[in-house]
């Protein structure tokens, strides 16, 4: 979520940066999709295991972004949003990071 997140409010960060979001968006969403895979079960608590993460995601994300060594904006930490900004479809999307 903080790579997608990355994405969502760091729109002007060098394509370099996009990709290493992508790839990780990518690895961490595969774990995810194969956990769900091997325990449907875990289905039933997605809702409240997003709500009760994005709050570490959005930290990382702001703390990411301080220490980018590229040329870019520096957020105030109030551009990031303190409610999660995707449903659970988007961040299972396969398809979707978040712009």
């Amino acid at each position: 979520m903080a790579h997608l997140l990355n994405l969502r409010v760091q729109y002007d960060v060098p394509d370099t940066m996009k990709a290493s979001y992508h790839t990780s968006i990518l690895e961490h969403r595969q774990r995810v999709l194969n956990n769900l895979a091997d325990t449907p079960s875990l289905k039933s608590f997605l809702v409240e295991a997003v709500e009760k993460a994005y709050p570490d995601a959005r930290k990382l994300a702001i703390k990411e972004a301080k220490l980018a060594n590229f040329e870019v904006r520096i957020l105030q930490e109030s551009e990031y949003p303190t409610v999660c900004p995707f449903s659970i479809d988007q961040i299972l999307d396969e398809d979707f990071y978040g712009l």
